[in-house]
């Protein structure tokens, strides 16, 4: 796992802050409407929902916001910090009853308190976050107990072939994938490097430029460039560094294989 590429931490603490103060606006902002909608309909089973809806997805919100700071270089108490606050504003509204929030971190192997990065050399990397929630919604007439569980991953699929070129230049072609809950999604920005020399001790990488982008619009990316390195017998290590469109920040490895 490589992390030295790029540092990210200042714009992950940035990008937390931002995204924890536009999950509780927004749940301020539903919470406003199921107000309204509960003077006008106390018992309505439908606003009901809405407001048990709502509060999922600010749990995801929360959820997506602690993975986009530990995955730039983030610490991983974040994402119980983060539910803490998050379940310190739920306990504060009393729209259709006491509403309590308790949740447990995964921790069970390859999780660790909630996350799990993995940064490879195998043209795979995955970034992600995980907890599992109880939600008590406490009120005179009944009293409702849901379980819910909450995985946000982003993976990166990456592939690559090239051909040599005179001296030491090679034309490089990459195949690169993302997902978000396994299913295909887009990347706000991709950066290719390269390894240089070839030399695992000393390794220089080089950002490439220009980078040639063939964008599917189904998560599918074809990136084409000519890498200079040092010797032709160099191995053509290279490594891709993803942010989706909800700045998570993933990276994965390839070595790309030589073609005729």
């Amino acid at each position: 796992m490589r992390r030295n590429l790029r540092n990210h931490e200042k714009s992950g603490q940035t990008l937390v802050i931002t995204a924890l103060v536009i999950s509780l606006l927004i749940l301020s902002i539903f919470y406003g409407i199921f107000e309204a909608s509960r003077r006008s309909e106390t018992n309505s089973v439908t606003a009901l929902n809405d407001y048990i809806f709502a509060t999922k997805l600010g749990l995801e919100k929360t959820v997506i916001s602690s993975l986009i700071n530990f995955s730039n270089g983030g610490t991983n108490e974040i994402l119980g910090t983060n539910l803490d606050k998050y379940a310190s504003f739920i306990g504060n509204q009393a729209f259709f009853g006491k509403l309590n929030i308790s949740y447990t971190l995964l921790n069970d192997l390859p999780y660790q308190s909630g996350f799990y990065l993995s940064w490879n050399s195998d043209g795979t990397g995955i970034s992600s976050a995980c907890a599992n929630y109880s939600l008590g919604l406490f009120k005179a007439e009944a009293d409702l107990q849901l379980k819910h569980v909450t995985n946000i991953t982003t993976k990166l699929e990456i592939a690559g072939i090239y051909n040599q070129l005179e001296g030491t230049s090679r034309n490089l072609i990459l195949n690169c994938k993302i997902f978000n809950e396994g299913e295909p999604c887009l990347a706000e920005n991709i950066t290719i490097s390269y390894e240089y020399d070839g030399d695992p001790s000393n390794q220089e990488w080089i950002v490439a430029s220009p980078l040639s982008n063939i964008d599917y619009g189904n998560g599918t990316y074809i990136l084409s460039l000519i890498a200079e390195t040092q010797s032709v017998n160099d191995p053509m290590l290279v490594s891709a560094q993803v942010y989706d469109t909800r700045d998570i920040f993933v990276l994965a490895n390839v070595t790309c294989t030589e073609i005729d």
